[in-house]
């Protein structure tokens, strides 16, 4: 019997933090009819990386180390947080120092740019795809002393060189899957205290080919649907066995298909329990009345949608699926119903203009409820295999030094990322419902604590984020954001002052040393 230990290694906490909900199916599935012996050490909320992995690996002795890794970044295109340096320096590094056996890393981000990570961690093995059925095989062949070679979504590296990058791994029947007893591996007292959701998909794959979009490589290009009773009696069985009742779908898309999506409903209401759901996205293609319906019924209190834009030109530049139309029968759709919303849009399309910035923002100031969220992210941080990516590769091989694992961000043509951010900025004083991301500022997690208590308190069914958007009101009442907004614009205006000077100081001495260099800045 092998022992086998599994790292979660994120520890990124917005809005919230996430229960590693995939590693707890990988543990089950290692754990099926006695194969393998599980050690699962969360660093989530840990205080000390360096101390818990080194007393587990010291205790446990694993045969197999496995570290799950979630995000290769924040996102952000402008102002972007790179979390694989905290993940090599906490965990990765940490593991090596303690353990030689072979540690393979997997997740969502190696599904992305595994061979590149395995490079930036310095290690052998990574899986890419489902992680179920890998690390089962994997394992098997350590166990018994035999290569891993030739895995179907293993990636091997030796010598600084991957010599073998296998097709990734598809779990075709994802009813065969075992449900996870997260309680087995989890302390979920942390997560609930932020009000962290669990996670359930209804499906794998994504349809869908948006030009920054990497769901269908992570997942593959076709749907694969589990059966709408499985999922019903999955969440039955988590709500009893955690005490949890708020629940995110995790699909990259909910409503699509939408027949799939409705039968999903269907089933759980049949359930009869009590629930808070939420889903991290919804496409305005797929929306009615009926979905809407069936969605209060389940117990929805939430929705996610990523819109990106709210001009025809930019959503067809990002090859979406929906047009303006679509989002505004939405946006009505929603505020009929009650159904609070996140609204998600990226600014910094190719070619995005000024004009279609203060499009996107006033029009979806216009539509949504004053009580939505709006989630502005500046800049489209571009991912090895997006279209975007393939692009950028065929026009110039040499736009990124490692394969677009360190963030490369697109230019617009016709406007700067400097110019869309302070605009965007500036909106956001005068517009309590939009939250502009930055990593400095991210909403703190005492807030968020805070109000997760406060709502349990007083069985409100409001989502937490309400809370932000009600002190941006009082802050907007009170005068504190126009007072904010003033020392922004100032700071900005002294930082242009501060360049023009620079700029300056530096032709007079292109003046002084050359003439010729001189002449063609001052003439343009």
């Amino acid at each position: 019997m092998a022992k086998v230990l599994l790292i979660n290694s994120n520890r990124f906490k917005h809005p919230w933090p996430v229960i590693p909900f995939g590693l707890c199916y990988i543990a089950t599935v290692l754990e099926a009819e006695g194969k393998n012996d599980v050690y699962f050490l969360d660093l989530c909320f840990s205080e000390n990386c360096e101390e818990d992995i080194s007393r587990s690996i010291r205790d446990f002795i694993p045969d197999v180390i496995g570290i799950s890794i979630r995000n290769i970044d924040d996102t952000g295109g402008y102002n972007i947080h790179f979390l694989l340096e905290d993940v090599k320096n906490d965990v990765v590094d940490n593991c090596k120092k303690e353990f030689s056996g072979p540690i393979v890393i997997g997740g969502p981000s190696v599904g992305i740019s595994g061979k590149e990570m395995l490079g930036y961690f310095d290690l052998e093995y990574a899986v890419c795809g489902d992680g179920e059925t890998v690390m089962s095989e994997f394992v098997n062949r350590i166990e018994n002393r035999q290569p891993p070679d030739g895995i179907k979504g293993l990636i091997i590296r030796r010598e600084r060189i991957v010599i073998q990058d296998n097709e990734p791994s598809r779990v075709q029947d994802l009813d065969t899957l075992p449900f996870p007893n997260l309680s087995r591996y989890l302390s979920l007292d942390q997560y609930r205290r932020f009000g962290s959701p669990l996670l359930v998909q209804t499906k794998r794959g994504c349809a869908f080919k948006c030009s920054y979009c990497t769901y269908n490589q992570i997942e593959g290009k076709e749907y694969r649907l589990r059966n709408p009773a499985f999922i019903a009696d999955e969440i039955e069985i988590l709500v009893k066995q955690t005490g949890f009742s708020h629940i995110e779908f995790a699909d990259s898309i909910f409503n699509v298909p939408l027949s799939h999506a409705k039968s999903v409903l269907h089933a759980l209401i049949s359930k009869k329990l009590d629930l808070k759901l939420h889903t991290m996205g919804l496409t305005p293609a797929a929306v009615d009345e009926e979905l809407l319906d069936l969605m209060k019924r389940a117990g929805f209190n939430e929705v996610d949608i990523g819109v990106e834009s709210l001009c025809d030109k930019i959503l067809e530049s990002l090859s979406k699926n929906f047009k303006l139309a679509d989002v505004i029968t939405t946006a009505d759709l929603l505020k009929k119903k009650k159904i609070p919303a996140t609204w998600f849009i990226i600014l910094g399309a190719p070619v995005e203009t000024r004009e279609t910035v203060l499009e996107s923002l006033n029009s979806l100031g216009n539509i949504i409820s004053k009580w939505d969220l709006v989630f502005v992210s500046t800049g489209v941080r571009v991912y090895n295999g997006s279209p975007f990516a393939n692009d950028m590769i065929r026009n110039d091989i040499h736009c990124t030094d490692d394969n677009f694992l360190h963030p490369v961000k697109i230019e617009p043509v016709n406007i700067s990322l400097e110019e869309i951010h302070t605009i965007a900025k500036r909106f956001s004083f005068t517009h309590p419902n939009f939250y502009f991301y930055e990593k400095e500022k991210i909403i703190p997690e005492w807030l968020l604590m805070t109000g997760t208590l406060l709502l349990r308190m007083f069985h409100s069914r409001q989502p937490v984020w309400r809370l932000l958007i009600f002190l941006k009101k009082i802050e907007l009442v009170t005068g504190i954001s126009l007072a904010k907004k003033g020392i922004y614009c100032l700071r900005k205006e002294l930082s242009k002052n501060k360049t023009r000077k620079t700029l300056g100081f530096s032709l007079l001495e292109y003046k002084l040393t050359d003439p010729k260099i001189h002449h063609n800045a001052k003439s343009s």
